[in-house]
């Protein structure tokens, strides 16, 4: 059976619904930069070619939309492949994320008396020296996102959703750090690792 392969809206569209698993028309707009009656009417076709199921004001993708991205990516990403300096950036970024997944970790739990307990978030002092580690790593992004927006601006988006998370955690809304209902760091660095292995058509390592 032949895959499908998408326009680049649509796949621009499925592409973060199946980054979300589960999202309405206004919260993928946002992402993507549409208009919400754009991404309607795309849901709906994406819907009648098998590839999304909407229902409720919701849609989520179906086991079809994954071979769809893929292909389409292949043949869209095909120039951010072949790109050394983008993938020397990628190299560099594998460090980064780990670093990331460390500090993500001391935010949600601190060691007491030799053993990881929940973090109350009572001490702050420790919760700022992660936000800035967190910030920091943040900022290691911005040569990468750069990159890859030169070949598909709506990799941009990243910094815009980054930034924002960041100041509202400056201002005090350290639910942003790492709320998964919300478009914290984490979601967003989540989403945008989900992103870039699809884009180079890599699997995510065990």
């Amino acid at each position: 059976m032949a895959v499908t392969t998408l326009a680049k809206p649509d796949y621009d569209v499925l592409n973060v619904l199946a980054l979300k698993k589960m999202a309405g028309a206004a919260a993928i707009a946002t992402v993507t930069g549409m208009e919400a009656g754009d991404v309607e009417g795309r849901l709906e076709d994406l819907a009648n070619n098998g590839l999304a199921v909407v229902a409720g004001g919701s849609a989520l993708p179906t086991d079809e939309a994954e071979p769809a991205l893929a292909a389409t990516a292949a043949g869209i990403y095909a120039p951010i492949r072949a790109d050394d300096d983008v993938l020397a950036l990628v190299g560099r970024f594998e460090t980064t994320n780990s670093q990331f997944l460390v500090a993500m970790s001391s935010w949600q739990q601190v060691e007491v008396g030799g053993r990881k307990v929940t973090n109350d978030h009572s001490d702050a002092g420790y919760d700022e020296k992660v936000i800035t580690k967190i910030e920091r790593l943040v900022g290691r992004l911005e040569a990468l996102l750069d990159a890859l927006a030169e070949h598909d601006a709506r990799f941009s988006t990243y910094s815009t959703r980054f930034a924002s998370a960041l100041e509202a955690v400056d201002a005090g809304d350290h639910d942003l750090i790492s709320s998964p209902t919300r478009d914290s760091v984490h979601t967003i660095w989540f989403e945008f690792h989900e992103d870039l292995l699809r884009t180079l058509g890599r699997e995510r390592a065990e």
